[in-house]
Parts: structure tokens; sequence; C-alpha cells
């Protein structure tokens, strides 16, 4: 970066403040842009001639008015905000601010006013944001998008999906629907319906749960678009502002976002290769201060390490909650697609043990049919949906009805049961292809990894005295996009072993062996003290403060 900044000593204006302000105007002239790195704190301390304190508390209010970003080890960055919106909104202009056809100037005008406005927001960046801008830089440094290989999406393979019977799906459910519409009884069809969502569905849910163990009620089910807007649901409804709640770590992405942002004190519980640590949350349910009242728990296909907790261990922390009086929040998104050759149905549910209703089970759809389907449902005791239901009511009259009933035949077709039988098998290749492989390629680099019992990731250990934002930098110049372990851990936390997250479940065998290469070339170079940069080059884009 070769911005200089000139600060005067001899105003009223505290130092730290004529920086913030000249790192925000460089941002408006198109000099910083998002992404863009800035001077460790020391080296522009230097540079000025003023104290680490100073550069810190500009440092320290550009972030308060998330205009930057970062952690200890990862830099500090431009964050996208409404500055970096006004910068681009002005580049047509070729950054001439006195632009005076009529069409410029009213653009200009909304801009400016609505960046003003916003300008006292205080804007907070996202675990599932900085993944997406790590995305973007890594495409940037590699410059070839056809032969990037992403390991780091969490994504299913929507190839194997059978658009044609869902399309037949939403056909017949359409035509159903119009039929009913259309009886003199039933007009009320097309009108708003119950916030709990699609009756129908709902009832249908409740067989369709046996599998997991548990059959509820349908007034037990509140449909929902996924399991997200589920636990931000639980999150706004159930928890005080700053109340602390417990999460496993490593943890799942979108669950750190929305206890962070509603600010949440996440306290974290280890996982290991069974899933959440009873004895470490039995010694922190005994601690004498106060401890959280509500857990999230991913007990099967655990993001991103993809454990599966036994079924002992599961009946056992019903009975922790029992005694200590805790609220559980099950997070299932994919408990049918199990690895265990040895059953035939997925890992009973924690519900399942449960007999008071201290188990708030969130079931999505979006995983095992599309991403885009956007449906799944709450299930939870009466009193507690009771409450749930009157906050979705807030921002949500009810799930889509016709969008309902299309998932209701699909999922009561028996081709889904075959579907998921061979999403399974597949799955379970590539994850068996992905073992093979890093066991293979890996071997004497010091890395370990997790077995995956369910889902579509694993979590894998690197060599302890590598940085993890070094290891993906420098993937990055091979054509590798990873996902950072930082991610998945809570602010602060104590597990500081460098790690990655690796998604194989929308990879073919062929491209896993490609994406491990690839590793373990840039591992290799790394601990030999050499690497390789090709393609775009990003300045210091991953570089520690």
């Amino acid at each position: 970066m070769s911005i200089t900044f000139s600060l005067d000593k001899s105003t009223r204006t505290l130092l730290y403040q004529q920086l913030a302000e000249q790192i925000k105007s460089a941002i408006v002239r198109g000099e910083l842009t998002e992404g863009m790195q800035l001077p460790p704190v020391r080296r522009l301390a230097a540079e000025l001639s003023v104290s680490t304190t100073t550069v810190a508390q500009a440092y320290d209010l550009l972030a308060s008015e998330g205009i930057i970003g970062g952690h200890v080890g990862r830099g500090t960055y431009i964050l996208s905000s409404p500055l970096t919106a006004l910068a681009r909104a002005r580049a047509p202009f070729g950054g001439d601010l006195q632009a005076s056809d009529p069409a410029s100037i009213c653009q200009r005008q909304r801009l400016d006013w609505a960046t003003g406005w916003l300008g006292g927001l205080s804007l907070q960046a996202s675990r599932a944001g900085q993944l997406q801008w790590l995305t973007q830089r890594a495409l940037e440094r590699w410059g070839d998008p056809a032969t990037m290989l992403n390991l780091s999406s969490g994504y299913p393979d929507v190839s194997l999906f059978p658009i044609e019977r869902w399309e037949r799906s939403m056909a017949r459910a359409g035509r159903l629907l119009a039929e009913e519409a259309r009886q003199a009884a039933s007009l009320q069809v097309l009108q708003y319906g119950s916030t709990l969502g699609d009756e129908a569905l709902r009832r249908y849910l409740c067989q369709y749960f046996t599998r997991f163990g548990f059959q509820p009620e349908p007034q037990e089910i509140l449909l929902t678009s996924g399991n997200q807007q589920g636990l931000d649901l639980v999150a706004r409804v159930l928890l005080a502002p700053g109340e602390p709640v417990f999460i496993e770590e490593p943890a799942y992405l979108a669950a750190l976002d929305i206890f962070e942002q509603l600010r949440a004190a996440c306290q974290p519980i280890p996982v290991d290769e069974e899933g959440l640590r009873l004895d470490l949350l039995e010694q922190a349910l005994e601690a004498p201060a106060a401890r959280p009242r509500l857990l999230c728990v991913v007990p099967t296909a655990h993001s991103p390490t993809g454990a599966t907790m036994s079924c002992e261990r599961r009946q056992q922390l019903v009975e922790l909650a029992r005694r200590y009086n805790l609220l559980i929040v099950e997070d299932d998104y994919c408990s049918e697609l199990f690895y265990d050759e040895s059953r035939c149905e997925p890992p009973p549910a924690l519900r399942s043990f449960d007999c008071e209703g201290r188990v708030i089970y969130l079931k999505s759809f979006n995983k095992l049919i599309f991403p885009t389907l956007r449906l799944g449902c709450i299930v939870a005791a009466q009193p507690i949906l009771a409450r749930l239901v009157e906050g979705k009511q807030a921002f949500a009259r009810g799930t889509s009805l016709p969008l309902a009933r299309a998932l209701l035949e699909h999922l009561s077709d028996p081709a889904f049961e075959e579907e998921l039988c061979l999403y399974r098998q597949e799955y379970r290749r590539r994850r068996d292809a992905l073992l093979n492989l890093l066991a293979e390629e890996l071997a004497g680099l010091e890395c370990r990894w997790t077995v995956p019992g369910a889902g579509f990731n694993l979590l894998l250990w690197l060599p302890p005295q590598l940085q993890e934002y070094e290891v993906i930098e420098k993937a990055a110049d091979r054509g590798l996009l990873l996902a950072p372990g930082q991610l998945f851990r809570v602010e602060n936390s104590q597990q500081q072993l460098p790690s990655v997250r690796l998604t194989f479940a929308d990879k073919s065998p062929e491209q896993l062996r490609e994406g491990v290469q690839r590793l373990s070339s840039t591992l290799r170079a790394l601990l030999h003290g050499s690497g390789t940069r090709r393609g775009r080059a990003s300045p210091d884009l991953f570089t520690a403060v």
C-alpha cells in the first residue's frame, strides 16, 4: 500500500481521529478498497512518528464503525461498508465528483445521503462473510476460477438431485392445491394461514420423525426456512441480551454468527470423536458462577468435524439437562446421511431420550433436497413453541404453502428413500476416498484429521509449526480454496492448533485427489521454507499484524 498519511500535531483534533478520518477518505476515493490490508500497528506508528497507542486507537474507532476488521494472526483489513459502496458507485464517474449531468448528480445525492445515514450504525463482519471474502481473494490470487478447487464449501452435491422428480412433485402439489382451493368450503386455503405452517406437511412430519425415535404432535411443529432461521428465532426469543450460552467448539459457523450478533456470551465446550465432551460440560454446569441455561449442539454430522455422538452419550446428555435444568437446541441438518453400514436407520435424536420437553429439535431439508429449497421446522414442547410462534409473527406470517405441499409430495414418494440410500453410498465413497488420500499424501507431516460418521466435512489439523492463514494464502497460490479452522472457534478460543475444514461431498474422487495433492505440496513447501506464487497476487492478503 503506497498511501501516505500526514498528521498535524498543531491542531486540536486528536491524532488518532485524524488518522481514522484520513483512512475513511482514502476508502471513499477508492485508494483503499474492500479486502485491502492496513499496515501493522507498529509499522504505521513508526512511519508517522507517533505511539502505537495512537494507531491502535484509530483502528479501534474504525472497527467499532464496521469499516475495518481482523483478529490477531489474521491482519487488519478493509470491510464491506457504506464507504466502500460509495466508492464503487462513484467509480463509473472515474472518481470525478463534479459530474454535472442530472442522473449523475441524483445518484450521487442518493449515495451521499444513504452513506451519511448509515454512518452511525456499527457493522459486524460475519464469519460467513469472512469466508466469502476469503473465497473472492483466493480466486484473485489464482486468477483462473475454472481450475480453482474449492474444498471449503460445506455443500452437498446438487448434481445428484433428481430435478425431474422435483418438477413432478411441484406439479402434483399445484394441482391438488388448486382443487382444494376450488371447493367452496376451502376458499380460505389461499389466504394467510397459521404461523405454524401447512398442517398437512406438519402431520406428515409427525410420522417422518419416527425414524429418529420420536413422534411429535402437529401442534408441536413450527415450519421455518431452515435451521439457520430456527436457531436465530430460538436465540432471539429465549435468550436475554448478553446471556451466556453453551456451544460446541469447533462450532457450526452460522450458530456463532447468530449468537455473536445477538451479543450472547458463547461458552465453548470441546468436541471429540464422539461429539460434545460431557465431562467438560458437567464441570461447567457445576461451576458456582452463573452458568448458561441453553446449549446448542449438532449430535449427528457435527459441523465442521463430522463427528456423530454415540447413543450412550446422547442419553447421558439429556440426563444432564434434566439434572441441571438445561434447555438443549438439537440441530439436525442431515442425520439421514449417516455412514455406519451396520445401521438401517439414522442415530436416534436427542429428543427421543427426552420425556420432559427439554430438547428443541431443529430440522432442515435444505441439504437433503437442495440448498435453495429453504424449508425446515422446529419441534418443541407447546409452551416453548407458543413463545417461538409469537416471536416469528413479528417478521413472518408463515411459510410458503405451495412449497410446503411440494415438499410433502416429494418426501412421501417411495423414491425419496431410494435416493437417500444412493446419497449415503456416494457420499461414503467420497469420504473414504478423501480419508485414503490424506493418509497417502500427508504421511510424515504431523497432520491428523477427524473421521466423519455423517455429513459433508471433516476437520484437518495442520502441522503445529504452521499458521492457518499462511497455509490458506499459499494454498490459494496453488489453486486450492480452504476454510480456516479459526472461523469455527469462539473469540479468544483456547484451541489454537491450526486447522482447516475440508468438504468432500461436492467433489469427485478425482477432484479430491488433485485437491489433496495441492494441499500436500503447499504444506511441504512451507515446512521447507519455500512457496510458489502464481496468478494475480494481492499483496499481504493474509499477513498477520
